[in-house]
């Protein structure tokens, strides 16, 4: 009896200090390892998915070709996702918001001339067409709207119509109005060239941490690379006047 009392006494005297210390440095050793490694798959993720878009404006730059249309990119900021749509070859792109702005009021002010009716029998057509039309394409790999990897998000779209610092997600967060949504447009066209676009794709937590693609206009250039690219200055070997011609 009195060993039995003692093996109790014994069973319940707990953890000693010393091996509290062990299970402390056991646990922070996992840790230290485990972070890097949760670390790299996010920034593999980005750089995966950085990569799919370029993969994907290489691919449109020889479609479009083919198929004589434009094609645009739709970046949903709140989202994190990116859709293609095919469009005539013709379609209006702004050098500037705007540009853009006072083209749309034009188009609003011309159509509010006709009555619905009117615009369900074709009246306007010639007004809208300039807007160009884009629908989704049912025979490419693309058919619905691609998600960025979970830990991933954009961090802006860059053309020359949302200005210097591109358009970027809504500061605090998807707002409940889908029309309100940050979406932004980015085109390729038929003769090989495209509007000049800056795709940044960060860790949704590290906003410094990610990938950056850049489509150049005229040459259709695509370039991948994990550094921040100020849209600006990469094109400014470009002159502001042309040669004078005697």
């Amino acid at each position: 009896m009195i060993w039995f009392s003692a093996g109790i006494r014994a069973s319940r005297r707990g953890l000693t200090l010393i091996e509290i210390l062990v299970a402390l440095a056991v646990m922070a050793l996992v840790a230290a390892i485990s972070i890097p490694t949760i670390d790299g798959l996010l920034s593999l993720k980005q750089r995966s998915a950085a990569k799919d878009l370029a993969q994907t404006y290489t691919w449109l730059l020889d479609e479009a070709a083919l198929r004589n249309v434009a094609f645009r990119m739709v970046y949903n900021l709140d989202k994190s996702t990116w859709l293609i749509e095919a469009g005539d070859p013709a379609t209006l792109v702004f050098s500037n918001p705007d540009a853009r702005e006072d083209h749309d009021e034009k188009v609003e002010d011309d159509m509010a001339k006709y009555t619905k009716r009117e615009i369900a029998e074709g009246a306007g057509d010639d007004e809208e067409e300039t807007r160009g039309r884009f629908t989704g394409l049912g025979n490419i790999a693309f058919k619905s709207a691609q998600t960025l990897p979970s830990g991933t998000r954009f961090s802006f779209v860059y053309t020359p119509q949302y200005e210097d610092e591109g358009l970027t997600p809504t500061e605090d967060g998807p707002p409940d109005d889908e029309e309100d949504e940050q979406v932004a447009y980015t085109y390729v066209f038929p003769d090989g060239t495209a509007e000049h676009t800056v795709v940044r794709i960060v860790d949704e937590d590290d906003e410094t941490d990610g990938w950056t693609i850049e489509v150049l206009p005229i040459s259709g250039e695509i370039r991948l690379t994990s550094d921040l690219i100020d849209p600006s200055e990469s094109m400014e070997w470009i002159p502001e006047e042309g040669p004078e011609i005697r």
